[in-house]
């Protein structure tokens, strides 16, 4: 994990937990299909980037970094407190 954040700007970091608020809200609105938050979160994160860094590569690249890093936490903490007890 600290590779990836080598990879990332410092000023990229508040968008993880946003984007951890962002897909919770996503979740529980009952019209918003689960296999759609992923790619709702992809878009916000790359417009949220785009937007305050400028539209460059990097930017770009950042916004999908973020977002995966987001998903990746998020993941980390469902399978690892939420799971049934099976190894």
């Amino acid at each position: 994990m600290p590779e990836i954040l080598y990879a990332l700007k410092e000023d990229f970091y508040f968008l993880v937990p946003a984007l951890w608020f962002i897909g919770y809200a996503c979740k529980r609105t009952p019209f918003i299909p689960d296999w759609l938050i992923i790619w709702i979160l992809l878009c916000i994160g790359i417009l949220a980037s785009g937007n305050l860094y400028g539209w460059t590569i990097q930017a770009i690249a950042d916004g999908v970094i973020v977002t995966g890093m987001a998903v990746f936490s998020h993941q980390i903490v469902k399978q690892t407190y939420h799971r049934d007890g099976k190894i």
